[in-house]
């Protein structure tokens, strides 16, 4: 096996690991595969970057990537280095061939990487029916599966109208008022980032024009949520559709401009994404001003042309089962990590989903 065939990635990469994110699709009755403008969007956000790539020299082809990043995250309280990885995928054509073993070198590579970095442990996030990948990751000694997110998807509507009107803070306002209160209700969670413990957005993440924050008063009621228009950066495409939609698409055009009914992806057609976090609500009409920004959200979501509205959780969130209702979909993520040091929390819930993570 040519030991050229793994390497470290490089901006002239990027169509060819977009070409394999297309080449990956997703799901079985509605079909998708991802695109993007720029896969390395994401190490923007984070500050760094560790991309691996899996090449068929032969052929001039990536078959496999796994990319990581390096975190200062809090578990159990405590300020440690981990590494996460926001990507793993192998080439449909590649999978169960010798080629296709390129890529448990590539996993071998990343854990070294991400222990002489000093990380004290390696961490990601997998679909919980992603049996291909879930059966490669249980070959890897002293990988555990521990914790879930669950990302929710609501469908957007046509503009609704609004009985309050939501302030947009700034990063520095949003920095004063808000960070102590999300910091409140989530610092406990595991894998909080320590850069939010005293900034409400990183730096990277305001120069990226991507996020805003919203905030409602009422009395002595409160609520915020943070909104992330993730359909500037990366979106999906429809491969096959279901034929119940393909039933219901045209009577639901015919009707939307009239009635409340979501947009129905065509296939061929877009599906995009905008993503709602920091959920905020505090006194007696706090959840009735948090579903007003909510009504907010989707209208911003509909000015850019997002079809779905999502938002990821713990299980134990209290705002699951509110943003539930209403929801079209739901997603599981199974949280799977390898500790390199002693004294790594085997426990990890509540899990925080990170915002950077969601694109």
């Amino acid at each position: 096996m040519s030991t050229n065939a793994v390497r470290i990635a490089t901006p002239e990469d990027n169509p060819g690991l977009i070409e394999l994110e297309r080449s990956s699709p997703q799901g079985s009755k509605l079909k998708i595969y991802s695109e993007r403008k720029d896969y390395f969007f994401r190490s923007t956000l984070y500050g760094n970057q560790h991309t691996l790539v899996a090449v068929d020299n032969q052929a001039d082809r990536l078959i496999g990537v796994m990319a990581g990043t390096l975190k200062d995250v809090f578990l159990s309280g405590k300020a440690t280095r981990a590494a996460f990885f926001y990507d793993l995928r192998l080439h449909p054509d590649y999978r169960r061939t010798i080629l296709g073993r390129h890529m448990l070198r590539v996993w071998n590579l990343m854990d070294r990487w991400a222990e002489e970095s000093g990380a004290a442990l390696l961490y990601g996030l997998v679909k919980s029916d992603n049996t291909t990948m879930i059966g490669f990751q249980k070959k890897k000694q002293n990988y555990r599966f521990t914790g879930k997110m669950i990302v929710l998807s609501r469908p957007v509507f046509k503009l609704k109208p609004l009985r309050l009107q939501p302030q947009e803070l700034t990063p520095e306002e949003a920095n004063t008022y808000l960070t102590g209160k999300v910091w409140d209700r989530y610092g406990n969670y595991q894998f909080f980032p320590t850069a939010l413990k005293d900034r409400y957005l990183t730096p990277a993440m305001s120069d990226s024009g991507l996020f805003s924050c919203f905030v409602l008063e009422q009395g002595s009621s409160f609520a915020s949520i943070g909104f992330f228009r993730v359909c500037r950066a990366m979106w999906t495409r429809v491969i096959r559709l279901p034929g119940y939609y393909k039933v219901l698409k045209p009577i639901f055009d015919g009707l939307r401009f009239v009635l409340p009914l979501p947009r129905l992806p065509q296939q061929g057609g877009r599906i995009c994404y905008c993503h709602v976090f920091n959920h905020l609500a505090d006194g007696p009409q706090g959840l009735r001003l948090w579903r007003q920004l909510l009504i907010h959200a989707n209208n911003l979501a509909y000015q850019e042309g997002a079809t779905l509205l999502t938002s990821a959780f713990d299980q134990s969130d209290s705002f699951l089962l509110h943003f539930q209702r209403g929801s079209l979909n739901r997603i599981e993520y199974l949280l799977g990590y390898k500790p390199f040091v002693r004294g790594v929390p085997e426990v990890h819930t509540p899990y925080y989903p990170d915002m950077r993570d969601m694109n």
